[in-house]
């Protein structure tokens, strides 16, 4: 059967750009929005720009691309390198390197290089060893890397430690804040596990000297000594607060990467700070500003806000309770961290 008609004037177009559409990554239909966004306003590069938040060589860029190579030209190219390392070693020589692997199987490529010069001929041990592995010349079980063991491992806390006093853990994070124009403040938060009683503090970076001075102001402001920290492996608890945690005789923990919730009761904090402080409109660019605001939302937090974890005592009658009484606090209050 035959069917007679017509195409609409630039139906054939409009089916190759679908298509081509379909082959668009994420990042380029992203890049086309844009570029749909600068034709729409009259080709103003700079009102693009500043309305993406983008630099305008970048905007020429994507603009450059799709008028040479159309659609496709928005996906991002490989960057592997074009040309990759070309051996250039004198065939004589790697003859010579496979005699002696052959020979002593088990040698290693340093072994093997020591040989060599004995018999005047000069090479690294990385082109040896990279001239045996293009050969296939290399045992894995034999030529195995041996990890280099840290020179002071992190310590983590122990399976099934028991919490019955505060200040027997205390856990540490940070927190973003992020202001008008992209910058950022920093939210330093500790919080005792047992009691959860916190200590608040705002700084504009997150350098290892201002966890120092956060933990010298938590020393100062927990109304009991401090025995064990537990931090993520981020920056600012390390060097300078490491360091102040081991002269004050203060055990500290690392959680391990990429686990958060074995630091749960600070993160959980950081929910409700995001929840009935941040939504609430206590966000101020100035960092002074932002320091008392952060510091009456710690009053709150500790003489204010009932908790449920502690039968909706404040933090602060939860540890008036305990200094009261004489007995030991009973076992459904203790606390044991597992990992």
């Amino acid at each position: 059967m035959i069917i007679y008609g017509s195409i609409l004037p630039g139906a054939a177009s409009i089916a190759r750009s679908a298509f081509l559409t379909d082959k668009l990554t994420e990042r380029a239909r992203y890049k086309l929005k844009v570029l749909n966004w600068y034709r729409n306003h009259n080709h103003n590069m700079s009102l693009t720009a500043r309305h993406f938040g983008l630099g305008r060589m970048t905007v020429y860029r994507w603009l450059k691309a799709i008028k040479r190579y159309g659609l496709v030209g928005l996906n991002d190219k490989s960057r592997c390198p074009k040309r990759g390392r070309q051996p250039n070693t004198d065939w004589n020589t790697v003859v010579r390197i496979v005699q002696l692997r052959k020979q002593y199987p088990a040698w290693s490529k340093y072994k093997i290089k020591v040989i060599l010069e004995q018999e005047g001929i000069q090479i690294s041990a990385s082109t040896i060893g990279r001239i045996l592995k293009r050969r296939n010349l290399i045992n894995r079980r034999i030529s195995q890397k041996k990890r280099k063991s840290a020179l002071r491992p992190k310590a983590r806390f122990p399976k099934g430690l028991s919490i019955s006093e505060p200040g027997d853990m205390i856990q540490m994070d940070t927190k973003y804040i992020t202001l008008p124009g992209g910058r950022k403040f920093y939210q330093f938060t500790a919080i005792d596990v047992l009691s959860k009683k916190r200590v608040l503090q705002i700084y504009s970076s997150q350098s290892s000297r201002n966890g120092a001075r956060f933990l010298e102001e938590c020393i100062q402001q927990f109304p009991f000594p401090i025995k064990r920290i537990q931090t993520d492996n981020g920056a600012p608890f390390l060097k300078e607060f490491d360091r102040l945690c081991q002269k004050k005789g203060i055990s500290h923990y690392f959680i391990y990467p990429r686990t958060p919730k074995q630091n749960s009761y600070v993160e959980i904090s950081h929910e409700a700070d995001e929840r009935e402080f941040y939504q609430q409109g206590n966000v101020y660019s100035i960092l002074s500003v932002m320091r008392k605001k952060i510091k009456e939302w710690e009053d709150i937090w500790n003489n204010v806000r009932p908790h449920q974890a502690l039968n909706y005592l404040t933090p602060s009658q939860f540890c008036c309770k305990l200094q009261t009484k004489t007995t030991k606090l009973p076992t459904k209050n203790i606390i044991i961290l597992q990992t």
